[in-house]
């Protein structure tokens, strides 16, 4: 155990952002999974111009979504 904690202080200076560098990449592996890809894409879902009636009917309708939804 001696030899470990030793090996750990003389080293301190490598581990620690070798400890950063990998812990950033298996944050960007997990993010950019294909799982989780998948889940979080959606299909875009296109607006509704025309439905057919048999009363006389008017809507009105506002697009709030500011840019590219």
């Amino acid at each position: 155990m001696g030899k470990i904690r030793t090996m750990l202080m003389k080293h301190r200076r490598i581990l620690g952002p070798a400890a950063l560098v990998l812990a950033v990449a298996a944050i960007f592996w997990v993010v950019n999974s294909p799982a989780v890809v998948g889940v979080s894409a959606s299909a875009k879902e296109l607006p509704i111009y025309c439905v057919q009636r048999e009363d006389k009917t008017v809507s009105l309708t506002f697009d709030a979504a500011w840019g590219d939804v």
